[in-house]
């Protein structure tokens, strides 16, 4: 139970650190809320509990928000699966094997 209550804790800490940045990206853009609201198709109140990291805000909004700040990119790793660079590189390394291999058969 204690587990799960850090954890809440953190995703509470994370959203409201994401709402910060969200916040201080729309300010150096110096744009009102109710305009950046419009520009994701919230109300300015629902963009309000973005910036305040209300948990109940759709991934949608958070992804238009990253659009229209240039940095939808940064949305790529998450829960990409994983990658074993070992394991990648004796892929890479084996079918460089069979390549050479099948050259040197000509």
């Amino acid at each position: 139970m204690l587990n799960m209550i850090n954890k809440d804790e953190e995703i509470f800490r994370l959203l409201k650190e994401i709402g910060e940045r969200l916040r201080a990206a729309r300010l150096a853009r110096n744009e009102s809320q109710e305009v950046f609201a419009a520009r994701i198709g919230l109300t300015r109140q629902s963009y309000s509990k973005m910036e305040k990291g209300t948990a109940s805000v759709p991934i949608g909004s958070w992804l238009a928000a990253s659009s229209i700040l240039n940095c939808l990119d940064t949305w790529q790793g998450i829960l990409a699966e994983k990658t074993d660079l070992f394991e990648e590189f004796e892929r890479k390394q084996l079918a460089r094997q069979k390549s050479s291999s099948r050259k040197s058969r000509r």
